[in-house]
């Protein structure tokens, strides 16, 4: 994870809650000027001159109740006093612990110049169709552009924005309505909710993330951004001009860095601290509604130690990945499986009793014995001794759980090994 987020070509922030930047890849480093002692990085309120302490507060405070990234324009300095403007979008880095963020800083005019803080204004009275949308080009850095006449509802779109969902002039008319029907039906509320906000001068730029679908069908992540150009007397909105942008490749990042951030590299799992997290979730779960039961197991492969002593640790990480296959074969959607230590497993089991726990298990334990791993070294035999028990309302917390789990474990391994054991109620 740490290779990929050193490399990305974007400058990356890695922010805790209160705004301390935990990591910065190269280009973050050489944006924000940082020194190479990271107990001299300020906060990242400190870079941000148009957004203090409580309004970043306020913006990581919006991405965690409504689950989605944030994105402003915001005016940044480096550690010099250099000035420049860039795009901060921030998103949760971990969506279940929300105490790390992603940062990226976009640069909105390329440069680092005070001069060119302030953008192009597209904005004013008097610029002639072609001229408007022109201007609004250059400062969109060649994204696609729109100009929606909101007297006549007609939208008026530039090759790139049609290039950025393979569809023709001929393919795309210029009503608003066909805009809005590409849009994801789960993005639909923010895309709307946000133009209305922005329409009724509630936000000073209207800006928005959301899946539109293609001509071919599929679905491509785009940000559209759009200002009101002009307004009556009244000060009801006449013109909206924005642009669109692909940002598919970064929603692609954001993904990977946080699959990577909750996921065992070599079983593909979860790790140990995404499952806590969710153990957590569930525990709340219980003592809401102590009449649902849910279940974890602690699973171990007997006598791993041998197989790498005796085929060498690329068999054993072969053994492991055929176990995590097994392992997601035996279980539903709704379970969490996760690689916990070395050769430890747990799986968690929402909405499932003792007894169901139990089944499961010995279904695992069988088919585990029955389908040895195949590596070039050998045909490996292996078994699991597996320790059951159920979460309580009166557990302090995922600690407490695992202990009980861990303690059948141990009994199961004590009394030879290939066996289920559940802790005692």
């Amino acid at each position: 994870m740490k290779a990929v987020f050193r490399n990305m070509p974007l400058p990356l922030l890695s922010v805790d809650i209160d705004g301390t930047i935990l990591e910065a890849n190269p280009l973050a480093r050489d944006r924000l000027a940082l020194p190479e002692d990271r107990g001299q990085w300020p906060d990242l309120s400190h870079f941000l001159l148009s957004l203090d302490a409580a309004e970043l507060a306020d913006m990581m405070e919006r991405c965690c109740s409504r689950s989605r990234p944030q994105q402003l324009r915001a005016q940044c300095r480096d550690i010099h006093g250099g000035k420049f403007e860039v795009m901060v979008h921030l998103s949760l880095l971990d969506a279940d612990s929300e105490r790390c963020f992603l940062c990226v800083l976009t640069d909105v005019n390329g440069t680092g110049d005070e001069e060119t803080l302030a953008p192009p204004t597209p904005w004013a009275d008097g610029l002639t169709e072609s001229s408007l949308r022109w201007r609004f080009a250059l400062f969109g850095a060649g994204d696609g552009v729109w100009d929606w006449d909101l007297e006549s509802n007609d939208v008026v779109y530039c090759a790139r924005f049609r290039q950025i969902i393979g569809f023709s002039e001929a393919e795309l008319d210029n009503s608003f309505e066909q805009w809005v029907s590409l849009v994801h039906p789960d993005d639909l509320r923010g895309f709307t909710g946000g133009m209305q906000e922005h329409l009724r001068g509630h936000s000073p730029h209207y800006t928005c993330e959301f899946r539109m679908r293609c001509k071919a069908g599929d679905w491509i992540w785009v940000l559209a951004r759009g200002r009101v150009a002009r307004r009556d007397g009244s000060g009801q909105p006449l013109r909206v001009v924005g642009t669109l942008s692909d940002i598919g490749a970064r929603k692609k990042l954001e993904y990977e860095l946080r699959r990577m951030a909750t996921t065992d590299f070599l079983t593909g799992l979860y790790n140990r601290r995404h499952f806590i997290s969710r153990m957590a979730d569930e525990l709340a779960r219980i003592r809401r509604r102590a009449n649902q039961p849910s279940s974890l197991l602690m699973v171990d492969l007997d006598y791993f130690k041998n197989i790498n002593d005796t085929y060498g640790h690329s068999a054993g990480d072969l053994v492991l990945q055929h176990f995590a296959d097994t392992l997601r074969s035996c279980l539903r959607r709704m379970d969490l499986p996760a690689r916990t230590g070395g050769e430890e497993f747990a799986v968690l089991l929402p909405g499932t009793s003792e007894q169901e726990a139990l089944i499961l298990a010995e279904r695992l334990r069988r088919k585990v014995k029955s389908t040895p791993a195949v590596t070039p070294e050998a045909i490996i035999a292996v078994t699991v001794s597996i320790g059951i028990t159920l979460l309580r309302a009166e557990d302090s917390g995922p600690d407490a759980t695992l202990g009980r789990a861990d303690e059948a474990l141990y009994r199961a391994k004590n009394s030879g090994r290939n066996q289920v054991v559940l802790a005692p109620l």
